[in-house]
């Protein structure tokens, strides 16, 4: 365990490789990660990150090369691994979304100042990641703005006859930008039950107007079409 942390910064690089790389896989395949307890995720996360870099505070000063080489890169890991989370994860409040960015990129911010390097590489990683840094604050600021009036809330689930699809109604409210009323479909055959969710294959047949559900008809035609407001859509 002593030689592991020793190894700080590269195990904070396996952590967030560990995520971006499955979640780039359910992105290509269609697949989203549904939470159940978002908020045990955020929390689970946030420790585990706190720890990491707290590890690599401590061991800064035994550090080898490699180490930290890796530790420049860490900022930008933590990017890719924060893009992938919000392109997979549904289900899990904005603001804990964005708070979660925020808090795992300026870690990795810290702990890529705190590791020695030669001065040429060190500036010249410290320029790229003050600028990695500066547009996260950026969309951050953007999203917490405009991003977080919009909230999406479901408001039915219908079940294909054989159980094979959920047909799953979204009301999509985007504050001063308007809305918009969504159907998306859940292949239910991909399913796959983790702890804090389930990652599902999605779809999305269906974009209206916003409100539009209120008077939307939809039901099952047979398992793999679905039909709204009498127009047929195909699901397989």
């Amino acid at each position: 365990m002593h030689k592991l942390l020793e190894r700080a910064p590269v195990i904070y690089a396996a952590f967030l490789l560990l995520f971006t790389i499955p979640f780039l896989v359910s992105l290509y395949f269609g697949d989203q990660l549904i939470m159940s307890h978002g908020v045990v995720w955020f929390i689970l996360n946030i420790l585990i990150e706190a720890t990491l870099t707290a590890f690599c505070a401590a061991k800064r000063k035994i550090s080898t090369t490699a180490e930290n080489i890796v530790s420049q890169f860490l900022p930008l890991l933590s990017l890719l691994y924060i893009g992938m989370t919000g392109a997979v994860i549904r289900e899990v409040n904005a603001f804990l979304l964005i708070l979660h960015a925020m808090i795992c990129f300026v870690c990795c911010f810290v702990v890529s100042f705190l590791y020695k390097n030669g001065p040429v590489f060190r500036v010249a990683c410290a320029v790229f990641n003050s600028i990695l840094l500066f547009l996260l604050l950026a969309a951050s600021f953007f999203a917490m703005t405009f991003g977080q009036i919009r909230q999406d809330s479901i408001v039915n689930r219908v079940m294909s006859p054989n159980r094979s699809y959920t047909a799953v109604v979204i009301d999509s409210d985007q504050g001063a930008l308007g809305g918009n009323t969504l159907v998306d479909i859940e292949h239910n055959a991909s399913e796959i039950n983790v702890w804090f969710g389930r990652f599902t294959k999605i779809t999305r047949v269906y974009t209206g107007e916003w409100g539009e559900f209120d008077t939307m008809s939809m039901e099952w035609k047979n398992d793999s079409t679905l039909l709204i407001n009498g127009k047929s859509y195909a699901v397989d």
